[in-house]
């Protein structure tokens, strides 16, 4: 079943980053839009406001979900731009409402021309897009949103102001620098740095992937949030390489020996969080599968790799993503058992 606009909201609202525990230095690309005291409390503001955001599609969501493609139900990766463009509108018209505006002196507006509109978008979508941010508390300025048909290619000075709390404004002008800046890998994927509010590309300072990962996983029970740290610590101390990959609304954290994955957390919209194991080495250790508890031995016996070429699912099983274990407190009772697991796929590519 497709996931719908409000289900995506409610996905995004769960990955926008949680708030900073302490005061973080800013990287000097950012120095021109204010001093790091007014960008950090601005970033706070623009998180609440995508929060509210997130509410407003939630209970709105239906009015706007409208589709080009449906994200097949295994994916990962979600191209918002297809699965729902009216999202994908407003995150342009926001990046670029932060990118071209002009910050007021006293930081209570955004004055900006008609280069907020992306070209690709019809005036009609953009006026909707304006009435949707007007909803979620935005003012504008300049344009008569009454109005069905207008030429926006004409206006040519737009006020923009967030009465509720202005400062937001500051951090919608930083993050929408850090989108243009750093959201991209080189290719086609985004990492959504807007809509997350991924301050951390803000920091001077790297965050360190333990800590990440914590954010990542905070709204797991503690339980299996501690499961969890301990995997990842016990991996780090046996010399794995831990990498964060962000990708189209999609957050895995791979553990690798060398330039083999063995194993993952990821957590996206089709799929929620899980574990995923890319298992080559089952057949070099039968003998310790079979101690392992039931559970783990079944999902073993599915088979790491597509189904459909090797010829055990006429249709996507998904096995080219590795084997699957949902990370909810189920995973408690087979904790020891998947910590097995991944001892034996390490050493056996240790040997190889």
């Amino acid at each position: 079943m497709r996931k719908t606009l409000a289900d995506m909201a409610k996905h995004i609202k769960s990955i926008i980053l949680p708030e900073p525990l302490e005061a973080y230095g800013i990287k000097p690309v950012f120095e021109d839009i204010s001093n790091e005291e007014n960008i950090r409390e601005g970033v706070l503001a623009f998180r609440a406001f995508l929060h509210q955001l997130c509410d407003v599609l939630i209970e709105e969501g239906d009015m706007y979900d409208n589709y080009k493609k449906i994200a097949h139900p295994f994916e990962n990766r979600i191209t918002i731009s297809l699965s729902y463009p009216f999202l994908n509108n407003i995150k342009y018209l926001l990046r670029n409402i932060g990118f071209y505006g002009v910050l007021t002196e006293d930081g209570e507006a955004l004055i900006a021309g008609n280069s907020i509109f992306y070209e690709k978008v019809s005036d009609s979508k953009n006026i909707e897009c304006l009435r949707f941010l007007t909803d979620c508390g935005i003012c504008v300025d300049g344009i008569d949103l009454s109005k069905r048909r207008q030429r926006l290619s004409e206006v040519e000075t737009i006020k923009i102001t967030y009465p509720d709390n202005p400062a937001m404004l500051t951090g919608l002008k930083a993050m929408a620098i850090a989108e243009i800046e750093f959201d991209t890998d080189g290719v086609r994927d985004t990492l959504d740095i807007l809509l997350r509010c991924d301050y951390r590309v803000l920091k001077k300072v790297e965050t360190d992937v333990g800590s990440i990962l914590k954010e990542t996983i905070r709204h797991l029970s503690e339980n299996v949030q501690d499961f969890i740290m301990r995997l990842h610590q016990l991996h780090i101390d046996k010399g794995l390489k831990c990498d964060v990959i962000i990708k189209d609304f999609w957050i895995k954290i791979m553990y690798s020996h060398g330039r083999k994955e063995i194993w993952g957390i990821n957590t996206s919209l089709n799929n929620g969080f899980e574990i995923t194991v890319k298992a080559r080495n089952t057949h070099e250790y039968p003998d310790t599968i079979k101690k392992l508890p039931l559970p783990v031995q079944e999902i073993i016996a599915k088979g790491y790799g597509c189904g459909k070429r090797r010829g055990v699912s006429a249709v996507c099983d998904r096995g080219c993503k590795g084997l699957c274990i949902p990370l909810d407190d189920s995973v408690l009772d087979i904790s020891d058992g998947i910590e097995v697991w991944l001892d034996q796929e390490l050493s056996c590519l240790r040997k190889k």
